[in-house]
């Protein structure tokens, strides 16, 4: 069967208008403003000025008629669907950062699948969308400000992107026809850290993010940041952060209670 781009789109608005959808432009522009803080607040990592927003949000579905074909009927499911359009809001709070897009991934993809699987008597507790929040403030705050050139953006980002994998500055330097001594230089111009000091950095900030808004194992979060010895992932963790993984995640628990 041929796809109609044309004919799809009519029906849809012709089915969009018959369940009278787009009967309240008030409660969208309202909608829409709220939105437009929330992402302004939580790009800027204010984490508490982003929640204010957030609890200020309507869930009664009749304030959300322009997605009324969207809302599942089921009370429950429809906290699925509005933390899903929470995630969404908040990754493109992101997007127009210089937040490494893996980060971007891993957050929104972590979140997503908890709001899909996770039971519903889990999602029923409103700090869970605070935690949400929280957690893209964190990204938002650690990486605001930062600025590279296109180079040091491309050695940036293959950094992230094989964070999980074993890197080296020689590694590095060939991928990108580079000598090793200017990829150091050029690094830690404009970052502060030479090459291992960067990928070391990076792999303890993923290592925080896992252990602060997830449930994996000590020994699963060092293997998810690159580390195949978990006893080694310790002591570099508690060379950078001052405390061990465990003691950061209970650490990190208790401001949560």
């Amino acid at each position: 069967m041929k796809y109609d781009a044309d004919s799809f789109r009519a029906q849809n608005q012709e089915e969009i208008i018959r369940r009278e959808a787009i009967i309240s432009q008030e409660s969208v522009f309202k909608r829409y403003a709220l939105e437009k803080k929330l992402i302004s607040h939580v790009a800027a990592g204010n984490y508490e000025q982003a929640v204010q927003v957030l609890d200020s949000f309507s869930h009664d579905p009749e304030d959300y008629l322009d997605l009324i074909a969207r809302i599942p009927e089921v009370p429950d499911e429809q906290l699925r669907f509005f933390g899903s359009l929470l995630n969404s809001t908040l990754r493109v709070s992101l997007l127009s950062s210089q937040i490494p897009v893996i980060h971007i991934h891993i957050i929104a993809t972590h979140f997503g699948i908890l709001l899909e699987e996770a039971p519903i008597e889990y999602l029923r507790d409103e700090r869970i969308m605070h935690r949400i929040v929280e957690a893209y403030c964190y990204y938002a705050g650690e990486f605001n400000g930062v600025r590279h050139s296109e180079t040091v953006s491309k050695i940036t980002d293959y950094i992230i992107f094989h964070i999980n994998e074993e890197l080296s500055l020689h590694q590095i330097a060939d991928t990108f026809h580079f000598s090793a001594a200017y990829v150091n230089r050029i690094l830690k111009k404009e970052t502060g850290y030479t090459t291992v000091q960067y990928i070391k950095k990076n792999r303890v900030f993923l290592a925080k993010t896992l252990l602060h808004f997830g449930d994996l194992t000590i020994a699963d979060v060092a293997v998810s940041v690159g580390y195949s010895d978990s006893n080694y992932f310790c002591r570099v963790f508690k060379q950078l952060e001052g405390i061990s993984p465990m003691q950061f995640r209970r650490k990190k628990a208790a401001t949560r209670e």
